[in-house]
């Protein structure tokens, strides 16, 4: 599998968690990995594992990050999926490997134009630019 359909595949995964918490549910991180990727959690590969369970285990941390760079905005009023691509880049950049600042905002970018509204990719730019 393509590091790309990865990176697709951990923002979905996030999406359904931060779902799960929206509507107040038991969040079951290995039984979404293994619905999402439609394999059993233990044969997923570590680094999808590793930024799901990193970006769970730190969301509040992540949140609080995140949200003071967004100007005139709440987190609240943001997409889910822009969250959740918000959300997976830190957790790759800050707690699963050393990757280049340019190199997780590219990918985020890319996500951001292929499921955001037509300039929302620009704002994810700068959100992650600042933060990270």
């Amino acid at each position: 599998m393509s590091r790309n359909k990865n990176h697709e595949l951990i923002m979905q995964c996030l999406y359904i968690e931060l779902t799960y918490i929206a509507m107040k549910y038991d969040v079951d991180i290995p039984l979404i990995m293994e619905g999402v990727y439609n394999t059993p959690f233990n044969q997923i590969d570590t680094f999808s594992r590793g930024i799901v369970i990193k970006a769970t285990k730190h969301i509040d941390e992540i949140v609080n990050e995140l949200s003071k760079h967004l100007k005139d905005w709440k987190w609240s009023r943001l997409s889910r999926i822009c969250q959740a691509i918000l959300i997976m880049s830190y957790s790759h950049y800050k707690y699963v490997e050393k990757v280049d600042k340019a190199i997780v905002i590219e990918i985020a970018v890319k996500l951001a134009k292929k499921y955001l509204d037509k300039n929302d990719h620009k704002f994810v730019n700068a959100i992650l630019d600042n933060t990270l």
